[in-house]
């Protein structure tokens, strides 16, 4: 018995304890495929960044701003599954340590808008790298994160199996589309953020490839009334130049053709 014992924690239990160990530690992160999340959340909330102007918003963004990087205008766009709450908690990081702050512009895709933080990735996209700000969050939009998503996090650090059904890729083709209340409330609730702080906040779509017009016609009359500003901004190129019906396939020469639209895009309001 002493010897199966042995064995038991030699073999099974030590090793166990090892693996829980290791990724409960931030060193485990390079095998974790959100960790550009993790190093973003650590960013905006450190006194790292001084720039006048912060972009936040999807990977739509970053495929064109992503070299914006300095004193004047710094991108923070990663992903758009953490949707507007995760840029409202960047955006108070950036409140609270960045003092040059001057404006911030959110430039997101307007499907990603209609969910409600409930997209196949959003376990391992928001809810783990976001977990030290999600009090900053209502109360009752934590409570509904908690009916969605697993209370344990064991492996902190690890990428997890979880997943929901894709509230994006489960969309009909037919029918109005509408952005989810969730995500409104945290676009007003950015906006009060920003004037509260004299700060600037300009809403935006990022360019989108002209497949995605059909979709941009069925959002109902009180989004496009509410958000007027944003649905005007939005910028066409050819679908053809599209990888996947959303991001440009090669940004590179999209950004050196049209430097003076993207240009125009972030800073005029």
């Amino acid at each position: 018995m002493k010897k199966f014992i042995s064995h038991l924690i030699k073999f099974y239990l030590l090793p166990i304890g090892v693996v829980i160990l290791f990724f409960r530690t931030p060193s485990s992160l390079f095998l974790n495929e959100s960790k550009e999340i993790y190093d973003l959340v650590s960013k905006a909330i450190s006194t790292d960044i001084k720039a006048k102007t912060i972009l936040l918003g999807d990977s739509v963004c970053k495929q064109f701003y992503s070299e914006t990087k300095n004193s004047d205008t710094y991108c923070l766009c990663e992903n758009q599954s953490y949707e507007v709450p995760g840029n409202y908690l960047l955006l108070k990081g950036q409140i609270a340590n960045n003092p040059d702050l001057k404006k911030v512009v959110l430039l997101i895709n307007p499907v990603t808008l209609t969910s409600s933080l409930n997209q196949k990735y959003t376990y391992n996209y928001f809810m783990k790298p976001f977990s030290p700000l999600l009090g900053h969050l209502e109360l009752n939009d934590r409570s509904y994160l908690n009916t969605l998503y697993p209370k344990e996090n064991i492996l902190t650090y690890k990428f997890s199996n979880f997943k929901l059904p894709d509230s994006l890729t489960n969309q009909t083709d037919v029918g109005n589309l509408t952005i989810s209340k969730l995500n409104m409330k945290y676009i007003k609730k950015m906006d009060s953020l920003c004037n509260v702080n004299n700060v600037e906040f300009v809403f935006k779509s990022p360019p989108l490839p002209s497949n995605m017009k059909k979709d941009v016609e069925r959002f109902d009359m009180n989004s496009k009334k509410s958000l007027s500003d944003y649905f005007s901004s939005i910028m066409y190129y050819d679908s053809i130049l599209s990888s996947d019906g959303i991001h440009h396939k090669d940004a590179p020469t999209y950004i050196m053709k049209n430097k003076k639209s993207l240009d125009n895009l972030i800073n005029k309001s």
